[in-house]
């Protein structure tokens, strides 16, 4: 009889990210490339990160939770403090093709319903009402005949950046020994309705031996280069409609 694997609990605890702000206030310390060698430091607003030297880890020993982490903190590398970093990021997305009309339908009218609401509160700006009549025409022409256009939907502009860490430190075993490791990293996250969900990360360092730099990167052009042929795009929160006309002869990508 084959035995079933217990699927892992999901944590929905939280750390106090605000009392660990103060002690990181007087903890964290900067690096900088050339000086530290430390390459590609994030430039994101959505993206919370700080430095700690490895002898203060001691502090931070009570939020360290293996198997069952913190869902808005992340100890990064507690066990194996960096002598080197790397940063870089993948641009993460969906795309869905060959949208039913009525899907496309629905999404216009919640859009257009989220510009007009917004309008009745605040004066609309030049933008938002140019924006505003191109649904309301876009729906009309929809409505008309449904099965002139193709529909998409895609948070592909939206981009959302999934940064990555990675890093060297000296094996436990064998201190002469280097080992490597890559980590994602935790990112602010805004919804449709303007909620944010905070997330902090730190990232231990050992300020005697941070030299050596690790190069990455990472590029995709394919769905920019489907996403391109579709005439209209519509966004209403992180994933956008993309509508373009068909005749019947062209064939989905």
């Amino acid at each position: 009889m084959e035995t079933q694997r217990k699927k892992p609990e999901k944590r929905l605890d939280s750390a106090p990210l605000d009392a660990l702000r103060l002690v990181l206030r007087s903890h964290a310390i900067e690096l900088k490339p050339f000086v530290h060698q430390v390459k590609d430091l994030p430039q994101d607003s959505d993206l919370e990160y700080y430095f700690v030297p490895a002898e203060l880890r001691e502090t931070y020993r009570p939020y360290y939770r293996p198997g069952r982490p913190y869902k808005n903190l992340k100890l990064v590398n507690f066990d194996h403090p960096a002598i080197s970093l790397s940063f870089y990021f993948k641009h993460k997305y969906s795309i869905k093709q060959d949208v039913p009309a009525d899907q496309a339908l629905e999404y216009l009218r919640n859009y257009r319903d989220e510009l007009f609401n917004k309008g009745l509160l605040i004066q609309p700006s030049q933008a938002e009402q140019n924006e505003l009549r191109q649904v309301d025409d876009l729906l009309r022409q929809i409505r008309t005949a449904p099965s002139r256009f193709q529909y998409c939907f895609s948070n592909f502009h939206h981009f959302y950046r999934y940064w990555y860490c990675s890093y060297r430190y000296f094996e436990d075993e064998k201190p002469e020994k280097l080992g490597s490791a890559t980590e994602h990293l935790l990112k602010h996250s805004e919804r449709v309705k303007g909620q944010v969900s905070q997330r902090l990360n730190i990232i231990f360092v050992d300020t005697e031996y941070i030299t050596r730099a690790i190069p990455l990167s990472q590029d995709n052009k394919t769905i920019e280069k489907i996403l391109a042929t579709y005439k209209h795009r519509h966004s209403f929160g992180t994933v956008a409609l993309y509508v373009k006309p068909w005749d019947g002869s062209s064939e989905t990508n």
